[in-house]
């Protein structure tokens, strides 16, 4: 019997796999590795920050200078950079003060353009000369003048106060900053944020105002306040928001 003669079979060749020239960085959420562009994981489904978005989108090849190369190093140096929401308190919280201030004002204008001399003559019982009356109504008029425009100054110092305040909320922390001539800032940790709450009264929803409340385990500062503030609904949910991610990031469980 003849052998069968067995050929051996070439191997085929096999193209190369193609590879990508996208960007790449690790996803702060779960760590997989996804498009430098992305602005959602496709592994977690989480949805990234708006400036991580924007430096993903100018970040190319041909970064500008100071920029890394490395996009580990990039997604790290963004990490909690962006301001999520910035305000101050409206002037609106001044409503009452105004009206106030406004009435006494009115009042003492009242009484420093009325005569006193007149209301003499016409008590026509009193047994007073006119000539009495008129120093009496000079230390009157310097009276109410003096109150008038203290009622003013007081009225423009809490205006000024009330806008040297300044709130700032990013990814990790609400920084809150005041003071005229000292400033001073405190911040609280995102983490430990417990909870929060919104209150508004019904003028100030007419006025497009409230108080945003939130409850900290922080020892410095247990409550904070943004106070009379514009937005608030928005500034509620960025909060809750923020609030999550950072919990979720830390892996914090708070217990009541």
């Amino acid at each position: 019997m003849g052998m069968a003669m067995t050929q051996q079979a070439e191997p085929i060749p096999v193209p190369p796999m193609p590879q990508t020239r996208h960007r790449t960085k690790p996803c702060p959420f779960c760590a997989e590795t996804i498009r430098y562009a992305a602005i959602k994981c496709r592994f977690c489904g989480e949805f990234l920050s708006g400036d991580r978005r924007q430096g993903g989108a100018k970040a190319g090849p041909g970064a500008s200078e100071g920029q890394s190369n490395d996009p580990l190093q990039d997604a790290e140096n963004l990490e909690g950079t962006g301001v999520l929401w910035a305000g101050r308190p409206s002037v609106f919280a001044l409503t009452w003060t105004f009206l106030k201030i406004a009435c006494l004002t009115a009042l003492c204008w009242a009484v420093y353009t009325y005569p006193v001399t007149l209301m003499a003559v016409r008590l026509s019982k009193a047994n007073v000369k006119i000539e009495q009356l008129v120093p009496v109504e000079a230390w009157i008029d310097l009276s109410v003048l003096v109150l008038g425009l203290a009622a003013a100054f007081a009225l423009f110092w809490k205006l000024l106060t009330l806008k040297s305040i300044r709130y700032e909320v990013t990814p990790d922390r609400i920084e809150w900053s005041r003071g005229i001539f000292d400033r001073k800032v405190d911040n609280v940790d995102m983490f430990r944020v417990i909870d929060l709450k919104l209150r508004r009264s019904l003028l100030e929803c007419f006025l497009g105002i409230g108080t945003v409340i939130v409850l900290t385990n922080d020892q410095s500062d247990p409550q904070f306040e943004f106070k009379k503030v514009r937005r608030c609904r928005r500034l509620y949910d960025t909060l809750k928001e923020a609030g999550l991610n950072a919990d979720r990031k830390r892996g914090v469980i708070h217990l009541e």
